[in-house]
């Protein structure tokens, strides 16, 4: 009875350790560094983002989603959790970018010398096609407040009236949430 109750306490331990290592382990894929350059079509850059991607936790890089069409199911790109370089999402016609479990952009590379997160012209201009969710919900961290326009004198003067600088996520959006935009 004692050799039998300490083999199952043996095996319960491994089965831990066992699990805790699978726990830790993480998928961990190349990032790209083609910026808004694309070889092929958007049939070609999908198939390309989802060899990388699939099962993808960690990219080690950038996450350049670029020309993709508005049938793509980027469903794969919703494991993805962090990415040490920049993402940069442009001329696409998807609806919604499903990164959910996306936590950090470490920016160690950084899009156009200054962006870690980099979001544009993602409509098509003969369709009603367009980028309308960002659902990066999990998103945690600061980001450089960089003005477009003058500040106006209520909300914006005091988040911007002397340049650029750093704020809490939190002070832009309310946690959790889904960024939308308007076409």
């Amino acid at each position: 009875m004692k050799v039998n109750r300490a083999l199952q306490v043996l095996g319960f331990l491994l089965s831990l350790a066992r699990g805790s290592e699978v726990g830790n382990s993480q998928a961990v894929c190349p990032g790209t560094l083609n910026g808004l350059s694309v070889t092929g079509d958007a049939e070609n850059q999908y198939q390309t983002l989802h060899k990388l991607y699939e099962k993808c936790e960690v990219v080690m890089g950038n996450l350049e989603i670029v020309l993709t069409g508005h049938n793509a199911d980027l469903s794969f790109l919703q494991w993805i959790r962090e990415v040490t370089g920049y993402v940069l999402v442009a001329m696409n016609e998807f609806s919604t970018l499903p990164l959910p479990n996306l936590r950090v952009v470490r920016g160690t590379q950084v899009y156009d010398g200054k962006f870690a997160i980099f979001v544009m012209l993602n409509y098509n201009t003969n369709s009603s096609h367009a980028l309308r969710q960002l659902r990066l919900t999990q998103l945690t961290g600061q980001f450089p407040v960089i003005p477009s326009r003058p500040p106006q004198p209520t909300r914006d003067r005091c988040l911007l009236d002397h340049g650029p600088r750093l704020l809490p996520l939190s002070a832009l959006f309310t946690a959790p949430t889904t960024l939308t935009t308007k076409v």
